[in-house]
């Protein structure tokens, strides 16, 4: 998988997306394809973006995670944010300006 992404397939259709230090939010374009790749192959039914290691969502990294929600949904996939800290959803509270285009979860426990 691409630098910054780290993909597991966790049961009953869901991917775990964990994102690493090398992710580069600001170039989603080379991410997006390899992405949307592996949830067809693992025939993905949910992706599980886990936010714990992101403490801040700004404009680029909300412009990433919305992006991404885009494509998962062109592939028949739902995206939900788990285990967001309350910093970065403080600030990403601040960018916007409509719901955004993903669900949002406490943690894995609490998909539905």
């Amino acid at each position: 998988m691409a630098d910054g992404i780290h993909l597991t397939p966790i049961g009953d259709g869901n991917v775990l997306l964990e994102p690493g230090e090398g992710l580069d939010p600001s170039n989603p374009d080379a991410l997006l394809a390899p992405i949307l790749e592996f949830l067809q192959h693992h025939e993905a039914r949910r992706l599980v973006y886990d936010l714990k290691s992101v403490s801040l969502i700004d404009e680029i990294y909300y412009t990433w995670l919305t992006q991404l929600s885009n494509t998962c949904r062109i592939g028949n996939v739902q995206m939900v944010t788990v285990n967001m800290q309350p910093a970065a959803a403080y600030a990403l509270s601040l960018t916007l300006d409509k719901p955004p285009s993903f669900v949002c979860a406490l943690d894995i426990h609490h998909l539905r």
